[in-house]
């Protein structure tokens, strides 16, 4: 698993594609892998390579409640 944000993570550095990324897992409220990593499996979810700030956002996002 990966434990720490890297350098280019879409939770962490905006721009347009990252800000697609992070919209859309916000919409569906979905975790994806780091697209460093695995970038053609991006949302097919594997614990190894999961993106860290994924993992903390969609958390942090779903104990708030909002949609």
């Amino acid at each position: 698993m990966i434990k720490k944000q890297c350098k280019e993570c879409p939770w962490k550095v905006k721009s347009g594609n990252n800000t697609t990324i992070t919209t859309f897992a916000k919409k569906h409220n979905k975790r994806h892998n780091c697209h460093m990593t695995s970038p053609k499996s991006l949302w097919d979810l594997n614990d190894k390579c999961m993106c860290a700030g994924s993992r903390i956002k969609i958390s942090e996002y779903k104990t708030k409640g909002t949609d």
